[in-house]
């Protein structure tokens, strides 16, 4: 997460209670992320809706009598049924929360019009029950429906304006009592502390799923940059010798399990000493990095793996490979330092930085009777003193076989010429 992103959460849990909306991209993220309810759990609400107004049928037989039963059973029955009934088929699957909020708020005032011409027409004595129910109405809508508080505040405003609009145009004109309507019309806003209530801790379980999300992010980063610093040479970025023989033991056991080659070398700086102690330690350090470069590189390009194995050596695993195959690769390696034409101080005016490599390879069927890649790399070393014997800036291989590994009680690799 960015600075500015991680600035908005800060400011986002720091906003004040009345201030619903979150900063910045914070509010359209939270809505993206907001999970839609299924159509279904208000379907089987419209439902129940249904029936309580079919129920209610009774008591309005009983208040109105069966002459005027007519008016209020045609408005439940024609009206309000049907219209509910499609706002269930348009529920269908996962809609929107708008259609869900339209669909709720349009049945909602329906039926609330429905029971506010039942008070209206209603016998002397029970409009006031008719008037309360159609609070109710809203009331437990606005408390049952998952309605965002922008949704709520629609829906109780107008619910609001619905009940307010019919006491001015039907009571106040007959003088009748007001303070009970206007009372009872205050309930109608008894939703909206929900919703924002609802609404309001939502956000908050967002932003601390993205503050740790965030955190869990930095941490991973900071592993990840910690795991590798534990395997990376400060000096020259290449593995350490850590990570060399961690994968190197790896790529032994996958050689035996693929029945495979697997080769590796080892590569010194010839004279390496002598050049620290001519033209001293930074100057060293500038050899190795360069000559860490020029490795690397042909390493890449060969599809193998190097690493510095420590002071001027390193070590270069080559999965795949046979001894034939391994020298060609330890042959370039030599050819791209030799190639730098790094001068030498120690060597005289005319010196320059080479390496001698030493190559071992076996085959991984040898690790079954118990030969381990420290033979291997032990292997490699002999070629590589073979190499710094023979005159150095060459390449000298040895073959790690079962035979030659358990001769004298130790490896002692078949040498092979270098040519």
């Amino acid at each position: 997460m960015s600075d500015s992103n991680e600035s908005l959460i800060e400011a986002a849990r720091r906003r004040p209670w009345f201030r619903l909306r979150l900063p910045g991209a914070l509010e359209a993220a939270f809505r993206a992320t907001t999970r839609v309810s299924p159509g279904g759990y208000l379907q089987s609400w419209l439902l129940v809706f249904i029936a309580f107004n079919v129920l209610s049928l009774k008591m309005d037989f009983d208040v109105f009598g069966a002459e005027r039963f007519a008016v209020p059973a045609f408005l439940t029955l024609c009206v309000f049924t049907p219209l509910t009934v499609a706002g269930i088929l348009a529920l269908h699957g996962s809609p929107s929360t708008d259609r869900q909020a339209t669909v709720v708020i349009g049945t909602a005032l329906i039926d609330m019009t429905v029971v506010l011409i039942s008070a209206q027409i209603a016998p002397v004595g029970h409009a006031d029950s008719y008037r309360i129910l159609a609070v109710v109405v809203p009331l437990v809508v606005g408390m049952i429906a998952p309605l965002s508080f922008r949704h709520c505040l629609i829906f109780c405003g107008s619910a609001f304006a619905l009940y307010v609009g019919y006491v001015t145009a039907f009571v106040l004109p007959h003088d009748a009592p007001t303070g009970l309507p206007l009372l009872i019309a205050s309930l109608v806003l008894v939703p909206l502390k929900l919703a924002y209530s609802r609404e309001w801790t939502m956000k908050e379980a967002f932003l601390l799923t993205m503050e740790k999300a965030r955190r869990d992010r930095d941490l991973a980063e900071a592993n990840a940059r910690l795991t590798v610093l534990s395997e990376t040479d400060a000096l020259t970025g290449l593995s350490n010798r850590r990570s060399f023989t961690a994968n190197l033991r790896t790529d032994w056991l996958g050689a035996l399990d693929a029945g495979d080659w697997i080769a590796v070398a080892l590569i010194d700086i010839d004279a390496f000493k002598r050049l620290n102690d001519t033209a001293g330690h930074l100057e060293g350090d500038l050899c190795l990095q360069r000559v860490a470069g020029a490795l690397r590189e042909t390493a890449e390009a060969e599809g193998v793996r190097i690493a510095r194995y420590g002071g001027e050596e390193f070590g270069v695993q080559i999965p795949s490979a046979d001894l034939s195959r391994a020298r060609v690769i330890g042959e370039r390696l030599r050819a791209a330092v030799a190639a730098l034409a790094y001068p030498h101080p120690g060597l005289g005016r005319s010196g320059h930085v080479t390496v001698s490599v030493g190559i071992a390879a076996a085959h991984g069927s040898i690790a079954a009777f118990g030969i381990s890649e420290r033979d291997l790399l032990k292997a490699a070393d002999d070629a590589l003193y073979r190499a710094k014997r023979g005159g150095r800036d060459r390449v000298e291989g040895a073959l790690l076989t079962l035979e030659s590994a358990n001769s004298d009680g130790g490896p002692t690799p078949q040498h092979q010429d270098a040519g």
